[in-house]
């Protein structure tokens, strides 16, 4: 087993002894120049340490008890299974692990279909920021981001870049592994989006239509979709970053604003008309979203006042 440690960063890089082939790479970067750049501020946040390539990786498995350093694995092709505090799960093509450091896990690949992978370990005062961003919460360690040629041109241009280990040459990689991650988070979130199935367009259409009424959660989750209560809120604020009911309240918001602009309409008049039978509650309402009451938000609007935004 590969060991080399990092003196002054509390970071070891420990590699598999996988037998590397002429077309695979592995690189580790000096210890010196990780302690140097680890106080750099383009770097501190997100550094890489190593990383390599193994292609067609039979027999390729690792066990890390106590690992000292972040690891990220991105599956090109074939498939593994790894395992974090005794959870398993399978990985295959366009899945990235995401291996916290202080937590002991394994991983291998399959026996029957090894698969190819880049890998990168890192450190650095933000890669659990990072890692959040893909993952869907501090004990996952698998997510699907797909293939995409993106991720593999990145990678390979990371693995070029520190094999130079020269300062400005690591400063790019590090950025690039900070890009890279992001990407990934992006891709994530567009994937799941994608295959949502919640329509949050037809959802609110039939918001819009009802803004005149009172509309409770069941009737909005049965009239627009086959998903459970939970389900439907879940994917609804996903993809939106509200509730259904925050978004129907805005909506209605944004309805009174436009009849306080453009009609004589009384305040008590525009909350009916949005089916709200209790005047004062929707007075309440329109000051916690817009910031002002609707009376005073009429007059600042008809005396041309800045508006809230």
């Amino acid at each position: 087993m590969d060991k080399i440690a990092m003196h002054g960063t509390g970071s070891q890089v420990e590699t598999s002894q996988w037998p590397l082939p002429e077309s695979g790479r592995r690189v580790v970067i000096p210890p010196a120049l990780v302690t140097e750049l680890a106080a750099h501020p383009l770097c501190r946040d997100c550094l890489p340490h190593g990383a390599g390539f193994y292609p067609s990786a039979a027999g390729h498995q690792m066990d890390r008890g106590a690992p000292r350093d972040h690891l990220l694995i991105y599956c090109l092709a074939g498939s593994g299974e790894a395992e974090l505090e005794g959870r398993r799960q399978s990985v295959g093509a366009g899945d990235v692990l995401l291996f916290r450091e202080g937590r002991p896990h394994r991983y291998r690949a399959n026996p029957d279909d090894p698969w190819t992978i880049y890998w990168a370990h890192l450190g650095g005062d933000r890669v659990d920021d990072y890692f959040d961003a893909v993952l869907d919460g501090p004990d996952a360690f698998v997510a699907p981001v797909g293939r995409h040629p993106r991720l593999t041109e990145d990678l390979d241009a990371l693995l070029a870049t520190v094999t130079r280990f020269r300062g400005h040459h690591l400063i790019y990689a590090a950025n690039l592994l900070k890009s890279l991650l992001s990407y990934m988070a992006l891709m994530r979130r567009q994937r799941e989006d994608r295959n949502d199935a919640l329509d949050v367009a037809r959802v609110q259409a039939w918001l819009r239509a009802r803004l005149h009424q009172r509309v409770d959660l069941n009737t909005l989750v049965t009239a627009t979709s086959d998903l459970s209560r939970y389900h439907f809120i879940r994917a609804y604020k996903r993809q939106t970053g509200q509730t259904p009911m925050q978004a129907f309240q805005h909506l209605k918001i944004s309805r009174a604003c436009y009849l306080l602009d453009i009609t004589d309409l009384s305040v008590v008049d525009i909350a009916q008309q949005l089916g709200f039978d209790d005047p004062y509650y929707f007075s309440r309402m329109f000051k916690k979203v817009m910031g002002m009451a609707p009376r005073d938000y009429r007059r600042e609007h008809l005396a041309g006042g800045q508006l809230p935004t």
